[in-house]
Parts: C-alpha cells; structure tokens; sequence
C-alpha cells in the first residue's frame, strides 16, 4: 500500500493507494481554526487541539493507525511539494541532505513550501524506514524553454533562482495521461489545459509537454484567483509601499490572502458563493474572472501556433458550468469545436501514486 499526502495552507489531504487504485481518500481541514477529519465524502468529524500541519498529520496517522494501516506499513509514502526550484525536476526519495536542500527552498514559496515539507519531515520522522518521495508542482514546466523562463531582470538574478518557474504541474501531469484514457484517442498536440481553484492557472502543452504556463516565479502570479491578485503592474506594488508603508508580510497577506475575487467583490473568493449572489460586486468578480482567464489562454497561443483543445480541471473547471461558459464566449473567435473542449477531474494524488510506485520499482 501507498500513502499520499498534500499539505494546503489550512488542510492536510491524504490517500491510501493499493498500485493505482485509491482505496481511501480523506483530510484534515480546518487547520487551525475549525478543524474537522473527513472521510471519503462522509460526514465530517470535529477534532479539537489541531493548530498545525503536524497536529494534522498526528490526527491523520492515528487514524489509519485504528485502521490497521500504521505509517510503517506503507511501502512508500508520496508528497506533494509546490517548489522544487532549478534543481529538482522529477520526483526524488528524500534523504537527509535532500530534506536540508528542501528547507532551503522554502524562500521561493513561503506560503507553501513550510508546511509541505513539514508535513514530509514529520512523516519521515514517524517512519524511518519508509521511502519518502517528494513530487514537485514546478516539475512538469521544466521543460519550457530559456525564453518563456527568463525575467527581464539583470541577468545575476537568474542566476539566484529569480526566474519563472509555473505551478500545478502535478494537475497537468495527470491530465496528459487522463485525457487519451478519456477519449480513447491520442494526445491532441496543440493543448491548453485550465486548472480553475481557489488558485488557478493554465498551461501550454506542446506534444505531451509543457511549453509556457500563467504562473511564473510565485504562484500569486498570471489569473485573477479566490484571494490572490494574479498578475499585477509591478508600479502598483512601488506605489503601495511608496503611499501605504506596508511591511513586507503585510504586502504579502495583501497580495496571497486578501484581493483576487474576494477583493473584487468584497464578499468571498469562493466563486459558489459569487455564482449563487444577486448583488453586482459578486457578478463583477465573476466576469473578471472569466476575462482574465480567456485573456491568458489567448497569450498562451504564440507558443503553441494555433490550438487542437481545451481543458478544464480543479474545482472551479469542473464544477462551474456558467465560468466556463463564459471563458468559452470570450474565445468563441478561435472557433474551437464543442467536441474539442473537455471536462477533467483533477486527481494530483494518483501521479503522486504513480511517482511512488515508479521510485520504489513496485
């Protein structure tokens, strides 16, 4: 059996793999304000004294432990890590010199990295002698090219790890393998693929590759989000620290926590709470949302040279029929057939399985 853990800002997804088939999937949400254990769908379960990731993680292992599945039982145990820099482009089984590279890297996602690679040092802690594989969101975008990498900066900064990098890749990686399993066709060349969520970006995939993406150095940048501004005038953030002397963690709750939908509506940064308002910020929020996004997939066809099909995935892809209806009226232009745009579940946790099971030769 495999474990699989994804760390979010404020829960701790987990599934239990048997090869690649899910047998369990559950999490710990909540985490430090309302925390709650759920199980496959069914109702949640209040927990108390859950302040972190590594309360989660404890609360996580105790309960498969009840189930017979101690962590030592696993063969592998596969983590979702947002950043693996310039250096880590496919999964790795950590070791220690390994987990002290990751700790460094957690400047380049403050927000996300900490508590992924917590969750990883945690795990390895309660089980040693199990392999622990790190899975890298930046992965699948290193095969972009230097151009669609680089910064317009002096070019030392490259050098320090200022570059682009693109996000979500493990989202991506799944939909390359889904979408000929879907269609019973192969790959269609010219791709872009939406991942809609509270974060959400898009990406160019050229032959089974990813070639150009939204997100760049931070996963703040490219679409408008739930809470955070997608791409902004750098001027702006000159002008706020000119006019506003915000401190630096200030202009980053600003940025990551408190604008994107939630600013634009002064409501919620949950689009089925906008999609279910009557009032107009809410209706405002949407359509910018859904501007945005058309306004970058059209950027993204330089790269490809023209466009074969559409993807939709994450939460909002998925769920939001009206979103994408709309982004689909934004590019009714490119004259993409119906039958050529299609709807994917996100499913991050089976490549992370399938990272496992390749690292451990299962």
């Amino acid at each position: 059996m495999l474990l699989v853990l994804n760390a979010g800002s404020s829960s701790l997804k987990f599934a239990v793999f048997e090869g690649l088939d899910a047998k369990l999937r559950g999490q710990v949400s909540g985490i430090g304000s309302d925390p709650r254990l759920e199980i496959d769908g069914a109702a949640a379960r209040s927990l108390k004294s859950v302040a972190s990731h590594q309360d989660a993680l404890r609360e996580i292992e105790a309960w498969l432990a009840a189930k017979s599945m101690p962590a030592s039982s696993f063969t592998g145990i596969g983590h979702r890590l947002v950043h693996g820099g310039a250096r880590y482009v496919s999964p790795v089984i950590v070791d220690d010199a390994i987990e002290k590279d990751l700790h460094a890297l957690e400047r380049l996602a403050p927000l996300h990295m900490p508590v992924g690679v917590g969750v990883l040092t945690g795990m390895r802690r309660m089980a040693p002698e199990v392999p622990n594989i790190a899975c890298f969101d930046t992965a699948f975008h290193a095969t972009q090219p230097e151009i669609e990498t680089r910064l317009a900066l002096p070019r030392a900064y490259f050098d320090k790890g200022y570059r682009r990098y693109g996000f979500h890749g493990l989202s991506y990686a799944h939909i390359v393998k889904a979408l000929p399993e879907q269609t019973g066709k192969p790959l269609p060349r010219r791709l872009i693929v939406a991942h809609l969520g509270m974060g959400a970006s898009l990406c160019a995939i050229r032959d089974g590759k990813s070639i150009a993406t939204t997100m760049g150095y931070s996963t703040v940048d490219g679409l408008v989000m739930g809470t955070r501004t997608g791409a902004i005038d750098p001027g702006v953030l000159l002008g706020l620290l000119r006019d506003e002397h915000p401190t630096v963690s200030g202009l980053e709750d600003l940025l990551y926590r408190k604008s994107g939908l939630l600013g634009i509506s002064g409501l919620s940064g949950d689009m089925r709470a906008l999609l279910a308002s009557d009032k107009p910020e809410a209706a405002e929020a949407v359509e910018h949302f859904c501007y945005a996004a058309a306004r970058h997939a059209a950027s993204l066809l330089p790269p490809l040279g023209g466009l074969d099909a559409l993807v939709f995935t994450g939460g909002i892809g998925e769920h939001a029929k009206p979103v994408r209806a709309r982004i689909l009226h934004h590019l009714a232009w490119l004259g993409l057939p119906p039958e050529q745009v299609y709807v994917i579940a996100a499913n991050e946790e089976l490549t992370i399985a399938r990272d496992v099971l390749s690292l451990t030769g299962q």
